[in-house]
């Protein structure tokens, strides 16, 4: 009995070790590239962006990570004032409207901002690398589709 229970365990040693090591490394390049202390070696090495390139890219971002900081935290108060409207309210109000279409307005501009920053940034890859980079970041920042389907409504 002790027999078949020592191999079990030892098979599952073997692929508990052997699990790890593929994994290790099958992530090795990503893991290492998502070490980087701005988390931007990735993006180097997925547009294959020389270093005139990659250090423009990296000026810009710069320059634009103050002005998402604001928008950011702008977004985050209107967004609690509106809940705050919505849990004091029992019905729409015109200051509940307000709130919901300030805080939409300034997601909206929010999206604007980092859709020109896509272009600002695309425009320093070689094309065919700049159209892949704006398709794969536009659907990470555009807005959602309706909650219904809008083709009952033409």
């Amino acid at each position: 009995m002790k027999k078949p229970v020592i191999i079990l365990l030892a098979m599952l040693a073997a692929a508990t070790t052997v699990y790890f090591a593929c994994y290790r490394f099958a992530t090795h390049e990503t893991r290492q590239m998502l070490s980087a202390p701005d988390g931007s070696a990735w993006l180097r090495a997925e547009f294959a962006l020389t270093e005139e390139q990659f250090r423009a890219i990296i000026a810009l971002q710069s320059d634009y990570e103050p002005r998402c900081v604001e928008m950011c935290a702008r977004i985050t108060k209107l967004r609690e004032r509106l809940e705050k409207l919505l849990h004091e309210s029992k019905t729409m109000t015109p200051e509940v409207d307000a709130a919901m279409r300030e805080a939409s307005q300034m997601q909206a501009d929010c999206h604007a901002a980092a859709l020109a920053q896509v272009f600002a940034i695309s425009a320093h890859m070689a094309p065919e690398q700049a159209v892949r980079y704006r398709a794969m970041i536009a659907k990470r920042i555009l807005p959602g589709t309706l909650p219904h389907d809008t083709a009952t409504h033409r």
